[in-house]
């Protein structure tokens, strides 16, 4: 009797862990996206703490060489247009809407609405508390409308200065950004407040195991991350210090194209500079942060929170940067900051300072190769910053917190 008794007994309910889905019309492992390689760092770090995360994407890449991060899948992947593909990361469960194009802008109507079917059916299936998302199209409008409808708060990762009017964020309870200087760019601006968390770099993907030292790296020569600054740099640095040399890593940006157009507004356009050596993009960063010496980035857009200061600083490397957006309080005593006239940082960020404005510069990376004492002073505070300010512990707790996941 009294067993039977014992048996009725219903065992105590264990409470479901916290359930977050990102939902999104691009890939997380997307290599040329640093709000991708940021949100998936993110994702992984939740996992650790028992959050149980889903990710719903589509195969739209910033740039077509973000497919690196796919690695030997991508040409299968490819084949499967129309339909959703599975893919294992880690701990962390991909389903990918594979779309004709691999840009965002090509998206028909017909694959947003089988995108768009298949993210209420999740919603309606696992039953997230978050939905958790960037983008400010219509489709990802409706990602917070129908999360809203559904019951899910709506966290948004806020991680450019582009929005200048507030529609994004009217189905959102959270908003989620990478450093102070764009929380408050935004609350000046459309009244938001968005609470920064830091960045998010596991430093064993990117910390080098020997450093050389030798060259002045510069990631993604784009215009709108100075690619003409760092263009007539390595010009006039190639006749005055041909020692030193410059290694460009190819991203959404082209050396080549930029070096052609540069170099003809100086005389006759050049094909290759003697103390360049252009690197394709990677998705593996070690080998060449080990032959780093110093980073440049000279950007003129808005940078929220550019995650390659934070990676050559794990580098012990110290960034050369200019006063924009989050850079200086990324950075802080780490590196070296120059400050240019506002006009250098209005579109299409074409403009180049004269050959005397660009001195201070030339100066700055001369004394950094001649002066070994000076060098691993300014080394040794970079490496400081990126233990102490951008630790993924405290990164991840100021995760938590802002996306209200009960501890």
């Amino acid at each position: 009797m009294a067993e039977k008794l014992q048996n009725s007994i219903a065992p105590a309910s264990i409470p479901r862990p916290f359930r977050i889905l990102w939902a999104n019309a691009y890939c997380l492992l997307d290599t040329s996206s640093g709000a991708a390689m940021s949100v998936r760092q993110m994702l992984l770090q939740l996992i650790k703490k028992g959050i149980e995360v889903r990710v719903l994407g589509a195969a739209n890449f910033d740039h077509e060489r973000g497919t690196a991060g796919l690695k030997d899948r991508w040409p299968s992947i490819q084949n499967r247009t129309g339909q959703f593909v599975a893919l294992t990361d880690g701990p962390l469960a991909h389903q990918i809407f594979v779309t004709q194009s691999t840009r965002r802008a090509d998206m028909t109507c017909q694959e947003e609405a089988g995108w768009f079917g298949k993210y209420r059916r999740i919603l309606a299936q696992f039953q997230p508390d978050t939905v958790f998302y960037f983008g400010g199209k219509p489709l990802d409008f409706l990602i917070a409308s129908e999360a809203r409808s559904q019951g899910c708060a709506v966290a948004f990762y806020l991680a450019n200065g582009n929005y200048t009017r507030d529609r994004w964020c009217r189905d959102v309870d959270r908003v989620i950004t990478d450093s102070q200087a764009t929380a408050d760019l935004y609350r000046k601006r459309l009244g938001i407040d968005a609470k920064p968390v830091g960045t998010f770099i596991n430093p064993a993907d990117v910390n080098a195991a020997h450093h050389t030292r030798k060259h002045v790296l510069f990631i993604n020569p784009a215009p709108a991350k100075g690619g003409a600054i760092g263009v007539r740099l390595a010009m006039l640095m190639s006749r005055r210090r041909p020692d030193i040399r410059f290694e460009v890593v190819q991203a959404r940006g082209s050396w080549e194209a930029m070096l052609n157009v540069v170099s003809g507004r100086y005389g006759t356009p050049v094909k290759s500079l003697d103390n360049v050596v252009v690197t394709p993009h990677t998705r593996d960063m070690r080998s060449v942060y080990g032959r780093a010496r110093l980073l440049l980035a000279p950007s003129l857009w808005w940078e929220s929170g550019a995650r390659v200061l934070v990676e050559a600083m794990i580098n012990g490397i110290p960034p050369l940067i200019t006063d924009c957006g989050g850079m200086p309080e990324i950075v802080q005593d780490g590196g070296v900051l120059w400050q240019l006239d506002p006009v250098f940082h209005q579109k299409p960020f074409n403009r180049i300072p004269s050959d005397d404005q660009l001195e201070p510069m030339i100066k700055c990376i001369e004394s950094l190769y001649d002066n070994p004492e000076q060098y691993e002073k300014l080394s040794d505070r970079a490496l400081h910053v990126a233990r102490t300010h951008h630790s993924m512990e405290n990164s991840t707790r100021r995760l938590v917190q802002a996306l209200g996941i009960p501890e």
